[in-house]
């Protein structure tokens, strides 16, 4: 409840004073694919080996953008984005291999500026850039796997809550988009790439070390301005 009382705090705070100050505010929504990864650095000691893949699942949320000039402008958003990684893990020296799911989820509320750098008839692309601030929501870790002993292969699965990761994370955020009128409504089509600032402690396996991975997240969304 914490967590969700401190994200309706900030919500309110960011949207009160802006919109009675300024003209020109436009509203959106916008929503997609999301391909999150986790990456660390490898210890020279290291016991495991590692493949990693992506999560791949959804992003979506609202926004508010503040026009400056016609080319140049700052954007709020309010984002829920589904983000964590897959890991194939093993400990050759104790016969373990397993697969490793990382779920975690945010409310992410991303602040950028962006920039129409090319104009071709009603179409216009632009870059953006800023920093980003992620409020934990919840996180799941799976485990599938096999252990060694006296050369037999045992099954085994665990799945729990994560436990211990920071409330938040802070990430930089850059991208490139594209918008353009259809049906009498301004569209956009946009790539956006965010890579978190926070080493965050992520669960391996039982009685075992954490992993210390950073997220990194893509997103391909579609949105419209209201």
């Amino acid at each position: 409840m914490t967590v969700v009382a401190t994200a309706f705090c900030l919500l309110l705070l960011l949207c009160s004073a802006p919109l009675e100050a300024q003209t020109g505010v436009r509203f959106g929504f916008k929503g997609g694919y999301s391909m999150s990864l986790q990456y660390g650095i490898t210890p020279t000691d290291n016991r495991y080996t590692v493949s990693t893949s992506s999560r791949h699942a959804a992003a979506g949320g609202f926004m508010m953008h503040y026009p400056i000039t016609e080319s140049f402008a700052v954007q709020q958003e309010f984002m829920y984005v589904m983000k964590g990684s897959r890991h194939d893990i093993g400990i050759p020296a104790d016969g373990v291999q397993t697969l490793t799911l990382y779920d975690i989820n945010y409310f992410e509320i991303p602040l950028v500026f962006r920039y129409v750098f090319l104009h071709f008839g009603d179409y216009r692309v632009y870059g953006a850039c800023g920093w980003a601030m992620s409020i934990l929501l919840n996180g799941r870790v799976e485990l599938d796997g096999t252990v060694e002993e006296d050369g037999a292969l045992i099954g085994f699965k665990y799945a729990d809550k994560i436990r211990g990761l920071d409330d938040f994370d802070y990430s930089f955020v850059y991208g490139l988009g594209v918008e353009a009128p259809f049906f009498g409504k301004d569209w956009f089509f946009e790539y956006r790439f965010t890579i978190g600032w926070n080493t965050l402690e992520m669960p391996t396996f039982p009685d075992e070390p954490t992993a210390p991975l950073r997220n990194q997240n893509y997103v391909f969304a579609l949105g419209m301005y209201l």
